[in-house]
């Protein structure tokens, strides 16, 4: 898997008159740089992500959000006029990718036990997560049935996938499935996981592009 981009060729938005005023300028410097923060994290990880623990899938969820969350923030604070006039061709990927991570961070990170807020993603609160793994057992495997393997991308939970490949596995129990008395198992891929992050990524140097562009008199024309 490829690192991700650092923001280290941005430009436009260090323009100080797109942000509402000086506090927000203030403001999208430190999301920016959380941002980049979390990109030096997630990249660091990566030569962990063959036989990644419990704690460190938790951790990329979590450092994955937070990019989420950063860029989100930086769009709330720009200048109305400025916001209004922008248009990302690619919103509809972003915001599925959000709806993905807020999902599987939901399920894994803040209410396993009680996530039930995603139904596109499976998570209604039928299910409860009790654990995270990198290998199955060789007995797992065996005993197991097809049936009682998922798989989670961008697309949903998607069942019957005992041959689908994953980088980790989430253990859980269904309650609609067999009155939680048998353990399932959902695998996700990290290269889902970091895509998210890839398109947050894009989006934000989408926006330097176009603010990179932008001249004052241009906007205040416009207005």
């Amino acid at each position: 898997m490829n690192e991700l981009r650092n923001l280290n060729d941005l430009k436009g938005v260090q323009k100080k008159w797109i942000w509402e005023n000086k506090s927000n300028y203030s403001r999208s410097c430190n999301y920016l740089q959380k941002i980049n923060h979390c990109i030096q994290d997630l990249n660091a990880e990566i030569k962990n992500l063959s036989e990644p623990s419990m704690k460190e899938v938790v951790y990329i969820i979590s450092l994955i959000d937070w990019v989420r969350e950063a860029v989100q923030a930086i769009f709330k604070i720009l200048k109305p006029e400025i916001k209004k006039n922008y248009i990302y061709k690619n919103e509809d990927c972003v915001r599925q990718s959000e709806k993905y991570i807020k999902a599987i961070r939901s399920f894994v990170v803040a209410h396993p036990l009680n996530t039930n807020r995603h139904n596109e993603y499976g998570f209604d609160g039928d299910m409860i997560c009790i654990d995270i793994g990198s290998n199955i057992s060789a007995v797992t495997n065996i005993v197991s049935c097809n049936s009682d393997w998922f798989y989670l991308d961008f697309n949903g939970l998607e069942d019957q996938t005992k041959e689908q490949s994953a980088d980790f596995v989430l253990y859980v129990y269904s309650q609609k499935a067999d009155m939680m008395q048998f353990i399932k198992y959902i695998g996700v891929d990290f290269k889902d996981l970091y895509h998210v992050a890839e398109l947050q990524i894009e989006k934000l140097y989408d926006l330097d592009k176009y603010l990179g562009k932008l001249k004052r008199k241009d906007l205040e024309m416009s207005v």
